[in-house]
């Protein structure tokens, strides 16, 4: 009994093709279930559309090796790991705070599609674990990166100033408290005026660690900035 329905399962029959897709739109929606809540890119939809069209393509290539015995069952796979690493390229974004933004979206969905041709090859066991190590990567892990960011000795920020001289103003204060500043790139918004507006990218590097909300409040009230953010 055991063996046939090990053997049902791994066949390309309608009960299996059945299971794969939903165990496939089960997955990829649980993944990106955690993103759409925070409003995310690439959310629910996409990552249940993503897995679900990786693990067909897969079925298709296996099927169309057994129709024909011809063709290579990898090869449809291997182009849908191309495709998804152009889409997950195109959701990664540098912002003007020399920010980057969309890493962990492109990565995710690169994952979700390899857990989608898992299962559409009928291997359960690797897609089930690679779901869990998803899971407890995006769902749990994040909890320590957020402690590891809001106690830190390295603060990255964004920093806007009225003018130049108050970014030297700022540096000198830093200095004077045992904060030093590293990284920095400065730009401003008209290079032939010194008196223009200014905005820099640096990293604070205190003694102590110290919270984002310390550094706002110590640093924020300095007279000349305009804006301050964490990146």
């Amino acid at each position: 009994m055991t063996d046939r329905l090990y053997q049902t399962l791994h066949d390309i029959t309608f009960l299996s093709i059945l299971i794969r897709l939903f165990l496939a739109m089960l997955l990829g929606g649980i993944l990106g279930y955690g993103r759409e809540k925070k409003h995310l890119p690439a959310g629910f939809r996409t990552y249940m559309v993503v897995c679900l069209g990786s693990a067909l393509a897969m079925m298709v290539g296996i099927y169309v090796t057994e129709l024909t015995g011809a063709a290579d069952a990898s090869r449809i796979g291997a182009q849908v790991v191309s495709g998804i690493s152009f889409l997950g390229a195109g959701t990664i974004l540098v912002t003007r705070q020399n920010q980057v933004k969309g890493l962990t979206t492109a990565a995710g969905l690169w994952a979700v599609a390899c857990i989608g041709l898992a299962l559409g090859a009928g291997f359960y066991a690797g897609a089930l674990i690679c779901f869990a190590a998803l899971w407890i990567s995006i769902q749990i892990l994040r909890f320590v990166d957020k402690r590891l960011r809001t106690h830190s000795k390295n603060i990255p920020i964004y920093v806007e100033f009225t003018k130049v001289a108050d970014l030297s103003a700022f540096m000198t204060y830093a200095g004077c408290n045992n904060c030093a500043i590293s990284n920095l790139e400065m730009t401003r918004s008209n290079p032939t005026d010194q008196n223009t507006s200014v905005s820099a990218t640096m990293v604070l590097h205190f003694p102590e660690a110290t919270s984002y909300a310390q550094v706002v409040e110590v640093y924020g009230a300095l007279d000349g900035i305009l804006l301050m953010k964490a990146l």
